[in-house]
């Protein structure tokens, strides 16, 4: 494996939720060993790690921040990770230009992050890599650690900006160049983004480089090439001899590509052969909830998206699970159903200053619930604003059409589509737009095509889709 491919094994996610993957973006991550003395410039003190604890350190020397996203598997490691976050924190403190120390509590509190799903964390990362460039404003891997906090908490335009900044003085830097075009994919820039991701699979075909045209060519339209380029990057995470919860995550994105392009079957197979790489990867179980919803065997879907959320409680996990139990409505699950939707709004509320990682799902989902259709136009057109990606205008539409605003929605609706992405949630409320705005012949087009494409988007959905196909004949 390259050093390069060794390091950039992050992407934002195959559209299954835009909140769950953009959290794991690429970069490099080469933190000092052990004993090398660190030369800063005239403004930065000279700083060693001789006398870091190596028990303390655990994997942080080598952790790499944006790969794909895990979590712990054992007690035992979120113990080290936490250990870590005190051990270098505590030397940060007591001496504020130890820019290394700095920057290994960013790495430590991302790991943190992606353990726990704990947005504070990031936020404590990105105050650490501020403290790091404060006493040394050119460290590389502080520069870098800050692109990939600012993608995780949605700060795409900085993140864009900071990736430009690194690529004006090192042109070459893989880290820089994926985040760049990881970015710009997610502030609606196709075409920037398919230039940056270009440049890098030259500097580095790797897995890393692969998944990212994988996942340019699905929000294309191309799904055939998205295909292609997933199983092209599985094989090459093999070949890196990529294990646990990064062959995992290549597995599941695999597993997401098929389902999303028809092949649930296939994508069926995926999901367990992640779940068989790390038993432990939420999204692998989520994936399966997927399938086993859309077959229809809902007690199995709700066991493997309850697996999901015990690893890692994510509102959309939470919003589906209750969507579960209402289509089951077994003896208690009304009162489930309840409890999970207030569960998802309580996430929101607690992620504080930070909820607008959660702003696109929230607005979907209070949309689509019905439960606050106007703090749902809220968050998406603040969300439009600044990122004017396919799913932020699907999100704008579909809040507009919750507040009974349908020629507004079929607009957003329209631009939305015209990124040529193929997906059945698109289409599903492109086809419900389409309906109420009095089209029911591109109505029933729209929504035959996203049930007979991919029937596991949203189980709820898919039978509020069939009944408004009876209702159009």
């Amino acid at each position: 494996m390259t050093t390069l491919s060794r390091h950039l094994t992050g992407l934002p996610r195959v559209p299954l939720a835009v909140l769950l993957l953009t959290v794991t973006i690429a970069m490099v991550a080469q933190v000092l060993p052990r004993g090398l003395s660190v030369p800063g410039p005239a403004s930065a003190p000279a700083v060693t790690t001789d006398d870091a604890d190596p028990a303390a350190d655990g994997g942080a020397a080598n952790f790499d921040p944006i790969a794909p996203a895990v979590v712990v598997g054992t007690d035992a490691d979120l113990a080290r990770i936490r250990a870590n976050v005190t051990f270098w924190g505590d030397r940060f403190t007591v001496s504020p230009r130890d820019f290394i120390s700095a920057t290994r509590l960013a790495a430590s509190e991302i790991e943190l992050a992606r353990a726990t799903g704990d947005i504070g964390a990031y936020v404590a990362a990105g105050a650490a890599v501020d403290g790091a460039l404060k006493a040394y404003e050119d460290y590389p891997l502080a520069l870098d650690y800050r692109g990939v906090i600012q993608v995780a908490l949605h700060q795409f335009a900085p993140a864009r900006a900071n990736a430009e900044a690194i690529l004006a003085n090192s042109p070459d830097d893989g880290t820089a160049i994926a985040t760049l075009g990881d970015a710009a994919l997610e502030l609606g820039d196709v075409a920037a983004a398919g230039k940056a991701y270009a440049r890098l699979i030259a500097l580095d075909d790797s897995a890393a480089a692969r998944v990212r045209i994988s996942h340019l060519a699905f929000i294309q339209g191309k799904t055939a090439e998205a295909v292609k380029q997933s199983r092209a990057a599985l094989a090459a995470a093999k070949a890196e001899s990529t294990v646990g919860s990064g062959l995992a995550w290549y597995e599941y994105q695999l597993g997401d590509t098929l389902i999303g392009t028809g092949d649930r079957k296939g994508a069926a197979a995926a999901y367990a052969a992640a779940v068989k790489a790390d038993p432990r990867f939420h999204l692998a179980h989520w994936g399966l909830g997927r399938v086993a919803a859309a077959d229809g065997r809902l007690d199995d879907a709700i066991a493997e998206v309850s697996t999901a959320i015990a690893i890692v409680p994510l509102p959309e996990f939470l919003a589906r699970r209750a969507d579960l139990y209402r289509m089951r409505a077994a003896s208690g699950d009304s009162r489930r159903e309840a409890d999970d939707r207030k569960t998802v709004l309580a996430i929101a509320r607690l992620a504080g200053t930070n909820a607008n990682v959660y702003d696109r799902t929230l607005a979907l989902y209070l949309a689509g619930s019905g439960d606050d259709p106007g703090r749902a136009l809220e968050l998406a057109q603040a969300e439009i604003g600044g990122r004017k990606d396919v799913y932020g205008y699907d999100a704008l539409a579909w809040a507009l059409l919750a507040n009974h605003r349908p020629a507004e929605a079929d607009t957003a609706m329209t631009t939305a589509l015209a990124f040529g992405t193929h997906d059945a949630k698109l289409l599903y409320h492109a086809g419900m737009i389409a309906a109420v705005v009095g089209d029911p012949t591109r109505a029933r087009t729209l929504l035959t095509d996203a049930l007979e494409l991919d029937a596991s988007f949203d189980p709820l959905a898919a039978t509020l889709a069939r009944a408004q196909l009876a209702a159009l004949r």
